[in-house]
């Protein structure tokens, strides 16, 4: 039993990938102005970034927003959380895969900003995520999800976006 535990957990480990994340933030803490809505807006540069990078991005920082109960507004929200990829590298999986220990990383870095309509900036999260191996190289997709949800729990944190209150 105990040699089926070690060889489930050695398995977790080398399939999925080994990312790591860090994140700075100077977000506003509890503004004076209450904000119940939001709207994405990508800032990035299209000659850098891949569109399903940007796609990844916005939808799971809009679905991880929702689940705070926040509501998103598609023409403008009291709040605009812009998100600008500045560096991008899918790497190379099948090196990440065979030999790991950072040959072969995939990196990205994004800034996360958050103003209010009229263009105050509330502050901003700066993200740098990088996969460094798994046994199938793990999936790019993840740190960019790791990277948006991160990017959602700091925003919540700040609470700077209230949730409507529901009857």
């Amino acid at each position: 039993m105990k040699k089926l535990v070690v060889s489930f957990f050695l398995s977790v480990f080398f399939i999925t990938g080994c990312s790591s994340l860090k994140s700075e933030t100077n977000l506003a803490r509890n503004p004076d102005q209450n904000y119940y809505s939001y709207s994405i807006k990508n800032n990035s540069s299209n000659e850098i970034v891949d569109k399903k990078v940007t796609d990844i991005f916005e939808e799971e920082l809009s679905k991880q927003l929702q689940r705070y109960g926040y509501q998103v507004e598609s023409d403008g929200g009291d709040v605009i959380i812009g998100y600008d990829i500045k560096a991008y590298s899918e790497g190379n999986r099948a090196l990440r895969m065979l030999v790991g220990f950072g040959v072969g990383k995939s990196n990205l870095e994004v800034i996360t900003s958050v103003t209010d309509k009229n263009g105050k900036l509330l502050g901003s999260i700066t993200s740098k995520a990088a996969l460094k191996m798994g046994f199938f190289g793990g999936s790019l997709a993840s740190i960019i999800r790791k990277t948006a949800k991160n990017a959602a729990v700091k925003i919540y944190k700040s609470r700077i976006l209230t949730a409507p209150y529901k009857n």
